[in-house]
């Protein structure tokens, strides 16, 4: 009863982190997670489901692949990928065609691509909504009161969404006063400032 329970399908993994299934791919790689195929389905284990919301709590905190240290030891190869395809046909083997490898290797290409069409698309999305939506003063320190309780990380272009100011720094300070709010330096994401939120108490 508990190695059922144990079960997870891997196509529910997609709604669960409201992501595509290129980005799965890359999230199961990056987790060194293998499913396991039964039939035409397949699952994953308790214990890779926590490595998962692991991994997915990381990414959400401005974490990125590189620099998450996954518990798993096991590879993500190619073969992996050809398991948890969600479209496989049934009466497919790993041995039965001698263009397997060849064949994973375009469709890894090919998912790589369409992770940056997605990513742009999310981003073009992204502007719109804002643009449509100005956040009101409220809800834009909600926001920011959030980041801080969550020691997020965000990046320039983000700060200055929600202030509508680029955040900067003297020479020699790394933080950044807006109001009650202080914007810290903590390194980069990607090619932009990385900055911690803190709230400013009043002095007793």
């Amino acid at each position: 009863m508990t190695q059922e329970i144990d079960k997870i399908p891997v196509k529910d993994l997609q709604t669960r982190y409201n992501i595509g299934r290129t980005a799965l791919y890359e999230r199961l790689k990056h987790a060194n997670i293998k499913a396991n195929k039964e039939g035409t389905r397949s699952f994953i284990s308790g214990r890779q489901l926590e490595e998962l919301d692991r991994l997915n709590t990381h990414l959400e905190r401005g974490g990125t692949f590189e620099d998450f240290e996954p518990k798993f030891t096991e590879q993500f190869t190619e073969n992996n990928q050809e398991t948890i395809s969600l479209d496989s046909s049934p009466n497919s083997s790993p041995n039965s065609s001698p263009n397997v490898h060849r064949t994973g290797s375009w469709k890894a290409e090919r998912e790589a691509l369409e992770v940056w069409i997605d990513a742009i698309a999310s981003g073009i999305e992204k502007a719109n909504i804002n643009r449509m939506q100005p956040l009101s003063p409220i809800e834009y320190m909600q926001q920011l009161k959030m980041a801080a309780q969550e020691q997020w990380l965000l990046t320039t272009s983000e700060v200055r969404e929600l202030i509508k100011v680029k955040p900067h720094t003297r020479k020699g300070e790394d933080t950044y006063r807006r109001g009650s709010w202080l914007f810290v330096k903590s390194g980069k994401i990607g090619r932009e400032t990385a900055w911690r939120v803190e709230q400013e108490t009043g002095d007793s």
